[in-house]
């Protein structure tokens, strides 16, 4: 077996595009080049990683296996590299990003901000928001170092270790004298949701198996979890 890094690099960006061409630019490669590389890498493994007759193109089962075990070697080798240069520092410096999803992190990052630029002053800190598909995106190939969002998700690709568990809770205007919440507790005329990108939006769409939210005449689709809250709040004074 002789796969190269280039290969594996080729190789999750296709996978995180689905698109050779959008996938060539990012690896600043000509398509033909890239399409070879990818071939010459299944040839060396004999494997099919690649669904080429699915639009857009997606990875094979074995190929969410390589893809998962690429993204180890990717990263143990931006460590190694990493190690090397604070080696003939001495100390440790660089920068770290973090992608997190906006209805976590006006909780979760005051609670470690601060506290990481005392333990780390030579490390630059870049913390952004964003949705849980761009942050998924943004993990394939490598453009962000870990991301905090909700679980689950459907990715065999990307290792995901949970940090904490929390409950649902539901805002009504009307009083439910109850400890748990069921479907046909819900006024679904009058059920807000955050906007569309948003997991949690996702998760409530599942959770409540809604199809149509077409009834109520007044649509608010928030940014965040507070704007929802404060709304509730102001329209029930």
């Amino acid at each position: 077996m002789n796969v190269q890094f280039a290969q594996l690099k080729y190789f999750l960006t296709l996978a995180a595009t689905k698109n050779y061409s959008q996938a060539a630019d990012q690896c600043n490669v000509s398509q033909p080049a890239l399409s070879m590389a990818i071939r010459k890498m299944e040839e060396d493994l004999d494997l099919v990683l690649i669904d080429r007759k699915s639009n857009p193109i997606s990875l094979t089962e074995k190929g969410e296996m390589i893809a998962s075990q690429a993204i180890k070697i990717l990263d143990e080798f931006s460590i190694l590299e990493k190690l090397a240069s604070d080696l003939h520092q001495d100390k440790l410096n660089g920068s770290i990003t973090i992608s997190i999803i906006p209805t976590l992190a006006p909780y979760i990052i005051p609670m470690f901000v601060q506290k990481f630029g005392e333990m780390f002053p030579d490390i630059e800190l870049i913390i952004e928001e964003e949705t849980t598909k761009a942050i998924l995106q943004k993990l394939k190939t490598s453009e962000t170092d870990a991301g905090i969002l909700v679980t689950p998700i459907d990715e065999k690709s990307l290792l995901t270790y949970p940090v904490f568990y929390e409950e649902f809770y539901v805002f009504s205007h009307d009083k439910i004298d109850k400890t748990y919440i069921l479907q046909e507790d819900i006024d679904f005329k009058h059920l807000w949701l955050l906007e569309e990108g948003h997991c949690m939006r996702d998760q409530m769409m599942r959770i409540c198996e809604l199809r149509n939210l077409e009834n109520t005449k007044i649509k608010y689709n928030a940014g965040s979890i507070e704007s929802l809250i404060v709304t509730i709040y102001v329209k029930n004074i």
